[in-house]
């Protein structure tokens, strides 16, 4: 019985040098570790400190270049305008927002719109775009501009045209000029004549149907009727009363629905809410600044390891092209 005991008495102290051990590299590891990382912030800070020359001057040239090209930004002013089309809104949608590329050349805008040069260079842009639903509240929760391949989403039946101006009293023009702009075109005329023809030949063929399976409901009904009251009918054998009412009302609805818009949809394009009231953007001129001046800081940083190595990526340079 000793001997076991002793062993296992002999055991523990090598147990207690063996965890002593296990922390003390766990210490040193963790103490070479923030040695490494104070290393690396030396190195860093000192190898920042030789190129600062490089990195101060163009940050200094991004900032002055972003003020230039952001500090002069006009104030300007947006709204919407909710349309509706009786032909396919895409074509619409395409259609409007070729204006978009023209909104830096006022003349060529002008004469799309049908405005005076002027008021055509007020007008910063005109986009079109699909309403999308994220919650399916039947309310577009994204405005965004129409991709095709964008089918993740559903789409609701309307389009949304956004426009910005600079001048506030531009947009009585901007509107007009639009949908003549939309009702003028020749190919979006002949969709909407298409499309027209097309349904009232439906609605003639619905009315056709309509009328073929009430003269089936009157005769059905005429015939049942002209059975003997007194005549014995076996149990079973009734003839079986099928009425074709439900198949009635299923063309009275897609009728009324193709009358419906037609009668709402009687133009190539219906303006469902008019442009919503200016409200004037915020340009946040700051933010561009300092993003424009930390990427030529980058950008300083860039070449001044480009020029530090300048020699050596020449070597490996001139090594590769003999090589090949």
């Amino acid at each position: 019985m000793s001997e076991p005991n002793v062993q296992q008495n002999t055991g523990k102290p090598g147990d207690e040098i063996d965890i002593f051990e296990f922390c003390s590299r766990i210490w040193n590891a963790f103490l070479n570790f923030l040695i490494s990382i104070r290393n690396l912030s030396v190195f860093l800070l000192i190898f920042l400190t030789r190129k600062s020359l490089w990195i101060i001057s163009f940050a200094l040239f991004g900032i002055v270049w972003g003020y230039v090209l952001y500090g002069g930004a006009r104030p300007y002013y947006s709204s919407s305008l909710e349309a509706n089309t009786g032909v396919d809104n895409a074509v619409v949608i395409d259609h409007i927002n070729k204006l978009n590329l023209a909104t830096g050349k006022p003349s060529l805008l002008a004469n799309y719109l049908g405005m005076s040069v002027e008021q055509a260079g007020a007008i910063r842009s005109i986009k079109a775009c699909y309403g999308t639903e994220v919650h399916q509240d039947m309310k577009p929760d994204i405005r965004e501009t129409y991709k095709s391949k964008d089918t993740m989403l559903r789409r609701v039946s309307v389009l949304y045209v956004n426009v910005s101006v600079y001048d506030e009293s531009v947009l009585p023009a901007l509107r007009k000029g639009l949908l003549q702009y939309i009702n003028n075109n020749t190919y979006i005329q002949d969709l909407f004549r298409i499309d027209r023809r097309q349904k009232r030949e439906l609605l003639t063929e619905i009315e056709k149907e309509i009328g073929k399976i009430d003269s089936l409901q009157r005769a059905r009904i005429y015939r049942e009727a002209k059975i003997d009251k007194g005549q014995l009918v076996i149990m079973g054998s009734e003839p079986e009363i099928k009425l074709f009412y439900p198949d009635m009302l299923a063309l009275y609805d897609q009728k009324q629905m193709l009358e419906k818009n037609m009668e709402i949809s009687d133009k190539i394009i219906v303006v469902v809410q008019d442009f919503t009231p200016l409200q004037q953007e915020i340009i946040s001129v700051r933010n561009d600044i300092v993003r424009f001046g930390i990427s030529m800081a980058v950008a300083g940083l860039i070449c001044a390891l480009l020029w530090q190595y300048r020699k050596r990526i020449w070597t490996l340079i001139r090594e590769d092209s003999t090589k090949r």
